[in-house]
């Protein structure tokens, strides 16, 4: 089932937040962007773990 919800996913009191991300993505926009901002560790593990699969 689908549940459709209105606001910022980043308040959200939720454990976990799943986005999908392509390996060249530079988190430059949208809700990627925001959450390089809010958690630029996030962001240094994505790279660090990309650059071991090349």
């Amino acid at each position: 089932m689908i549940k459709y919800l209105a606001g910022d996913i980043l308040l959200s009191k939720a454990g976990m937040i799943a986005h999908g991300v392509a390996p060249n993505d530079d988190f430059a926009q949208g809700l990627a962007l925001s959450m390089r901002k809010n958690w630029p560790s996030m962001y240094k593990d994505f790279r660090h773990r990309q650059a071991l699969v090349v």
